[in-house]
């Protein structure tokens, strides 16, 4: 079953769990152009497995899963390491952080309690995704020297405020599904 589950897509959502590692040891070593390029090849190896899939026709049940947890994987440890190295407020990774865990302990929950819940994305959840590449992108671009990108306050600001949102939506719909099932 494992097996007939490896395909391109999933390879490169696998890749980006891999990735993550290096990444976290590029930044805390300071080699921020290093980190820069990493987190480009993350975010450009996640828009590439869910297109192929898309194209080749090639979803898996294995890749509708491993590519949310690749997801969080890569952008909790990026955004705390930021956080250690000062690259971002505390605060912001602590909400990123603490959102991405609540939703997968929902998830293990309303597992654990038996209750079948469908793993897909919503529009806040894939919105928030693309605010918080975007958000880590600029701030590792700015390290790298390749600019110096305005407005990151607020930018932060919006994708707390997302995050924040996305959650509740997604602790929300927990509720529901479990009330809906428990019945």
């Amino acid at each position: 079953m494992f097996f007939s589950s490896i395909n391109l897509p999933n390879i490169l959502t696998l890749f980006r769990i891999f990735l993550t590692p290096f990444l976290v040891a590029v930044l805390l070593y300071g080699k921020d152009r290093v980190a820069f390029w990493t987190f480009v090849a993350g975010g450009v190896s996640d828009a590439m497995d869910g297109a192929i899939a898309r194209l080749l026709n090639q979803k898996t049940v294995m890749g509708a899963i491993l590519d949310p947890v690749a997801d969080k994987i890569f952008l909790s440890a990026t955004a705390t390491v930021m956080a250690v190295v000062s690259f971002i407020p505390v605060w912001v990774a602590i909400a990123l952080v603490s959102r991405d865990l609540i939703v997968i302990s929902g998830v293990f929950l309303l597992k654990w309690v038996e209750t079948p819940i469908p793993i897909r994305p919503h529009l806040w959840g894939k919105v928030t995704t693309l605010t918080e590449i975007l958000y880590l992108f600029l701030v590792l671009m700015g390290n790298a020297g390749y600019g110096h990108p305005a407005h990151l306050e607020e930018i932060s600001y919006m994708t707390v405020t997302l995050a924040v949102l996305s959650g509740i939506f997604y602790v929300h719909q927990g509720i529901r599904w479990f009330q809906n099932h428990s019945k």
